[in-house]
């Protein structure tokens, strides 16, 4: 089984958790109040922590002279074999983004990391930002074991639907249309359905169709992870889009900006 990677590029660096204490807080404004790297991370751990959720494996990452960080936290919590319930968090000290939490799952086989949109944190630093999102990551966190349920089933049906080439490429085109996968992304994807890597999705269900996305989605990962969580986010809305579930949506605690 496959360790979790936090895979970054374009000037960013891995670095421990421990250096995110060490990169300063940039003086505010009246309406912006920039929240430390490290307060927003130790906010997601103890709401973490006091709701029994234990950390398997956390990485961090930091570019742009450190104004950004990117956080993928790996939870002792399991939603099929071999995958597990994985959260990441975001933050920015150039005004480039707000705060950033969101909930999915990681297949260890391949490593491969896609972000629900139903778990979705968002806030802006301004006077009251870091009040508002510790209050909203207690809610998520709490919500949690709702999403965890849910997506247990959901992933347990995803791997009982079979589906056939034709389907398959059908859902490929579609995605390629919606532009989340690109020209040059869209044959690797189709490589990784037909002659898949791992015997875990030789099997042709939609399990297997969603990992040969992500899998062939990955090297976005490396060059911009932000933009990598929010096309599996678009990725699952096209798979329920096309393969209604029957299972209930997990709770949406914020959409907001």
């Amino acid at each position: 089984m496959s360790e979790a990677k936090l895979m970054l590029h374009c000037g960013a660096r891995h670095v421990p958790r421990t250096e995110l204490a060490t990169v300063p807080t940039p003086d505010g404004t009246r309406t912006w109040r920039p929240v430390s790297h490290e307060r927003v991370i130790s906010t997601v751990e103890e709401s973490l922590q006091s709701s029994g959720f234990l950390v398997r494996k956390s990485q961090f990452g930091l570019s742009r002279g450190d104004a950004r960080m990117f956080a993928t936290l790996d939870l002792e919590s399991a939603l099929a074999a071999g995958v597990t319930l994985a959260v990441g968090i975001r933050n920015s000290m150039d005004k480039s983004f707000p705060m950033g939490f969101a909930a999915g799952s990681r297949v260890f086989i391949c490593d491969n990391l896609a972000m629900r949109s139903e778990l979705l944190i968002r806030r802006k630093h301004t006077v009251n930002g870091l009040s508002r999102f510790t209050d909203a990551i207690a809610g998520a966190v709490t919500g949690l074991k709702q999403f965890q349920a849910t997506e247990t089933r959901r992933i347990a049906r995803m791997q009982e639907i079979e589906i056939d080439d034709v389907k398959a490429e059908s859902v490929m085109l579609r995605a390629y249309h919606a532009r989340i996968v690109s020209h040059r992304v869209l044959p690797d994807v189709l490589d990784q359905w037909r002659e898949p890597r791992f015997e875990e999705f030789h099997p042709r269900t939609l399990f297997s169709l969603l990992n040969a996305f992500t899998s062939a989605m990955a090297p976005r990962s490396t060059s911009n992870p932000q933009a990598y969580a929010t096309s599996t986010m678009r990725l699952y809305g096209v798979l329920d889009q096309n393969f209604p579930l029957a299972i209930e949506a997990g709770e949406v605690i914020d959409v907001k900006p």
